[in-house]
């Protein structure tokens, strides 16, 4: 398994110099190949079937088949914070943050967004995190601060 995104070699250990290699993939991937081996970038996420054929020398060949399946990057979702300019610290949550996220911003600390400090307005979180499976995770969201009230008791 492999995730979109990813480079790898694929091949033949060398045992004898004179082989010469033939590689496809389907469904269709571009490669390139390098020596008795290919370099894939994978751009799409699915199954493909990878298979070389090793010729060597006196024409003999030996067909070897592998499947290899490409996982997607994944696009988390932070839940919209919207707290009062004097509120206490909440804690950051959303949909599809994986493991062990890491979250960036102003006024974010480990899991958890704090107005204290920031102005009125409205601020980025970002996220990256991985996949259980190792693929990677980025998502954005938003906090936004409400002014305090301002009201006046008039008097007659």
């Amino acid at each position: 398994t492999v995730c979109v995104g990813a480079n790898h070699y694929y091949g033949d250990q060398v045992i004898a110099q004179s082989s010469t290699y033939a590689f496809s993939i389907t469904p269709v991937q571009a490669f390139s190949v390098v020596g008795q081996q290919i370099n894939v970038t994978w751009t799409v996420q699915g199954v493909y079937t990878m298979t070389m054929t090793e010729t060597n020398a006196a024409g003999c060949q030996f067909v070897t088949v592998a499947q290899i399946t490409v996982q997607p990057n994944v696009i988390a979702t932070i839940d919209p914070i919207v707290i009062c300019q004097d509120g206490g610290n909440v804690p950051i949550t959303g949909q599809n943050l994986g493991v062990n996220p890491i979250f960036n911003g102003p006024g974010v600390s480990g899991n958890t967004f704090s107005p204290t400090g920031l102005a009125p307005g409205t601020y980025n979180i970002t996220v990256v995190s991985q996949t259980a499976n190792g693929c990677s995770i980025t998502g954005t969201g938003t906090a936004t601060i409400e002014p305090l009230p301002t009201g006046i008791i008039y008097t007659d």
